[in-house]
């Protein structure tokens, strides 16, 4: 392989496991710092890290996820956030 470095153009894959960034969304559901997003966002993830539409990023442990139902539960460690006001299914 060492023949084949020193042709302009050419392109050997990478050797070994890549590194994956992915991307989803999620609900702030308490000021201090809960969040609901999809579990298949956070699967097998090793860092996690939540970006606000305010340009805040916060590091996020993930507290734990049910594939079922595709719920993850993250912590960042914020007061004062945001929250979303969830729903009352018995009010529809």
């Amino acid at each position: 392989f060492r023949f084949f470095r020193g042709i302009p153009g050419l392109r050997l894959p990478p050797q070994g496991p890549q590194p994956f960034r992915g991307q989803g969304s999620g609900f702030i559901i308490s000021s201090d710092g809960l969040i609901l997003t999809n579990a298949h966002v956070v699967r097998d993830a090793k860092q996690v890290t939540v970006k606000l539409s305010d340009r805040r990023e916060f590091s996020a442990q993930v507290l734990g996820s049910d594939p079922a139902t595709d719920i993850a539960v993250l912590r960042v460690d914020a007061k004062g956030l945001p929250t979303v006001q969830l729903g009352d299914a018995k009010q529809v």
